[in-house]
């Protein structure tokens, strides 16, 4: 069948094989023009199927030489359904990674069970042995309460009041207004259970009960500031409440890791960029196309495989980490620039919503967006008919 994009509502509901094995391979090559740094041997990345988790993995796979582990819940092909874009980036990086001559793994399932946990575990008891970097980056909008057997689903909104703004259509390529109602103190409480630190915590005190936490050992998550366009919603909404309980577990973690094994735990501010979620967020797509428009403009701009391979080589296992009062690692501090930020509000401000679509800023938002899912990759050949059961051979792996 001949795989087109489908899109609903700003969200890919499908992928195209091909696309992802070029998404990968990219973010690879890009890692290997990078150059590699002193890391860690094993890592296991909790949500390392896409996004910043997967460049992650790359970086950490490709730049340090490491054994990784990855734990992500995918929705491979069935019928005409083409699979999730998470399912085939998995697929082509186990294809793809043999070249390292390194042990990767992956496990398809629920990370926030006990269950999967215990998988994990038994694993690495009978190969790698010890773990030397947990990276925490599971983006899950639904968690099961396993004491309740109830399903507890993440709620992006505002707090106190609602908060209005405008989005852009994918699909249409236009400016939509977006009014994101305030949220009731359930859906603040069911958020934080699901978006915030407790399956982080829950992950390593897991690996340390089992005895599988390497010397020096260290965990790293990832979260977003941002400036004053989004502050009402992201940080200020029911995402940002899930932040904060990252932040505090992250303290939690730190002193088990620091006291038995001269580890620590970091948290780390990441630049904005595309992803499944931001287009439902009053003026993220805006001020994320303004501020690619004005970092490109200036020659500051990194994708986010150079973003993640500058965390692990300068700020993660390097001398060059930059914190704040609270010491969380500010990779985003090229996009917090106050002259950047200022430049970008400005540009917010003064564009039209049609003027929006002539920056090249926005093309590249739109271009993120469909190549995260496996489309808008020039080297791929998108008419060529495509069989989903023919590529079953890849689905053993």
């Amino acid at each position: 069948m001949i795989i087109e994009p489908a899109i609903r509502s700003n969200i890919c509901i499908n992928a195209h094989p091909l696309g992802s094995k070029q998404f990968v391979q990219n973010q690879i090559d890009e890692v290997k023009l990078l150059g590699t740094f002193p890391g860690p041997k094993n890592v296991l990345i909790i949500g390392g199927s896409s996004g910043y988790g997967l460049s992650s993995r790359i970086a950490l796979a490709f730049g340090a030489r490491a054994n990784t582990i990855n734990v992500s819940f995918e929705s491979g092909p069935s019928g005409k359904r083409t699979g999730v874009a998470g399912w085939w980036n998995n697929i082509y990086f186990q294809q793809l990674a043999k070249e390292t001559n390194r042990l990767h793994k992956d496990f398809n399932g629920d990370a926030f069970s006990q269950a999967m946990k215990n998988q994990v575990i038994d694993y690495i008891k009978h190969t790698l042995g010890s773990i030397d970097l947990v990276v925490y980056s599971l983006a899950s909008p639904v968690r099961n309460n396993e004491s309740t057997n109830q399903l507890v689903r993440s709620a992006i909104k505002a707090i106190g009041s609602e908060v209005s703004g405008k989005t852009i259509d994918i699909a249409s390529r236009k400016v939509l207004d977006l009014t994101v109602q305030s949220a009731s103190e359930e859906e603040i409480k069911d958020t934080v259970y699901v978006m915030g630190g407790e399956d982080w915590l829950f992950w390593i005190q897991a690996l340390d009960q089992a005895g599988l936490l390497a010397k020096n050992a260290k965990t790293i998550s990832y979260t977003y500031i941002g400036g004053e366009t989004t502050t009402r919603l992201y940080r200020g909404g029911t995402l940002g409440k899930a932040k904060e309980d990252l932040e505090a577990k992250a303290v939690q973690i730190h002193e088990l890791l620091t006291q038995k094994y001269q580890g620590e735990a970091l948290i780390s501010s990441s630049k904005a960029v595309v992803t499944k979620a931001s287009v439902f967020i009053p003026q993220m797509p805006i001020y994320v196309s303004c501020i690619y428009e004005v970092m490109k403009k200036r020659g500051v701009h990194e994708s986010i495989t150079a973003h993640k391979h500058r965390l692990f080589k300068d700020m993660v296992y390097g001398n060059k980490r930059i914190v704040d009062d609270k010491k969380r690692i500010r990779l985003d501090h090229l996009e917090m620039d106050p002259s950047i930020q200022e430049e970008a509000i400005a540009l917010m401000n003064k564009t039209t919503d049609q003027g929006l679509f002539d920056l090249d800023g926005t093309k590249l938002f739109i271009e993120e967006f469909y190549k995260m899912n496996g489309f808008g990759h020039p080297e791929v050949n998108y008419l060529q008919d495509i069989s989903i059961e023919d590529m079953g051979s890849f689905l053993a792996l």
